[in-house]
């Protein structure tokens, strides 16, 4: 498999807030289910929002900059499921533009019935319910074998991630329980790269026998590593920050890609800058290059990066989670 180097196109077809504040004004959620129910016109402005949040020239953009592949987050409610509205024909618009462009797409399942992390980017903020309810599970299952059945044949899709973050308290055994049943339902219907990240516990035991197992076949690992989350992180030195790539990341996804293709399906250059501890004449520009570079460096170790995300909406020049503006004013080198 060729090294691949991908941006999130986050927000689009999963709602979160903070990354189009303006999509919310007036709605007093941080969700899309708050969103659908609260939004007096849900429906028209998912729409005008599907249409404009990313286009064609966006993957044109990407392309020319170096990026050869996309990871697309989905919902679970493909199928109009109330009170949701399905972007599934937007979705296929945008494989088709990715095919025109030349970019692979990782399709991402960013949701799932009751909610896998209770994240915004679940879909329902505060919510987890999705492991408390086999039903939920199974469901999640026959969502992936439809998203199977449907899109996967689309010659710009390599690969499915069949569920984003399960949250780190859910047990190991149930989410590989659950990824072993996907990885057969989705098999009935295709032969594509199944993607399964790791619920914040990449270095866990199961995962090399779990993933070694006979049956599998073309799977991968999916590690989402951030530095403004984990609390040694979002208050620690620069230098803790530094070593965290170095000594500890690079050499965990270098001997897990010796297994089987890892990738980075999720990362940024978010710092806590409230809580980091900076030393006297701290250069934040020179420090943020420092980073961009490092992690570049240490995630090329894996099959594959995603940044998070190709675009955040927000007022001002700077923001770390924003791909496009990184890019444009040189803080970040491919």
């Amino acid at each position: 498999m060729n090294k691949v180097k991908g941006v999130n196109l986050g927000g689009w077809f999963v709602l979160e807030r903070w990354m189009k504040q303006s999509l919310f004004e007036g709605i007093d959620s941080k969700d899309e289910t708050g969103f659908v129910l609260n939004h007096p016109d849900a429906k028209v402005a998912l729409e005008t929002h599907w249409n404009t949040w990313i286009t064609y020239k966006d993957f044109l953009w990407l392309k020319k900059q170096g990026i050869t592949s996309v990871r697309i987050p989905i919902p679970w409610w493909l199928k109009n499921e109330s009170p949701y509205f399905s972007p599934l024909k937007y979705i296929k618009r945008a494989l088709n533009w990715a095919k025109k462009s030349g970019l692979s797409v990782m399709l991402d399942l960013h949701t799932a019935p009751g909610c896998q992390n209770g994240f915004d980017n679940g879909g329902i903020e505060g919510v987890i319910d999705w492991p408390k309810d086999i039903k939920n599970i199974k469901k999640t299952v026959k969502v992936l074998g439809f998203i199977a059945k449907t899109l996967l044949n689309h010659e710009s899709i390599f690969a499915l991630e069949v569920l984003n973050e399960p949250h780190y308290h859910i047990d190991l055994k149930l989410i590989q329980d659950f990824y072993l049943d996907a990885y057969h339902e989705i098999r009935k219907y295709s032969n594509k790269t199944i993607v399964f990240h790791d619920a914040f516990r990449p270095s866990d035991p199961s995962w090399i026998p779990f993933l070694s197992q006979k049956e599998f076949e073309n799977i991968a690992f999916d590690m989402h590593l951030y530095h403004c989350f984990e609390e040694r992180l979002a208050h620690g030195t620069v230098e803790i920050q530094i070593e965290e790539v170095i000594q500890k990341r690079l050499p965990l996804i270098a001997s897990l890609n010796s297994v089987l293709p890892v990738f980075i399906g999720e990362w940024s250059l978010g710092i806590h800058y409230q809580g980091l501890k900076t030393p006297p004449g701290f250069d934040k520009i020179a420090f943020e290059k420092l980073l961009s570079a490092l992690q570049l460096y240490a995630y090329n170790y894996a099959t594959g990066y995603y940044f998070w995300s190709y675009k955040i909406e927000h007022e001002g020049q700077r923001h770390n989670w924003d791909f496009r503006k990184l890019i444009e004013n040189g803080t970040m080198h491919l």
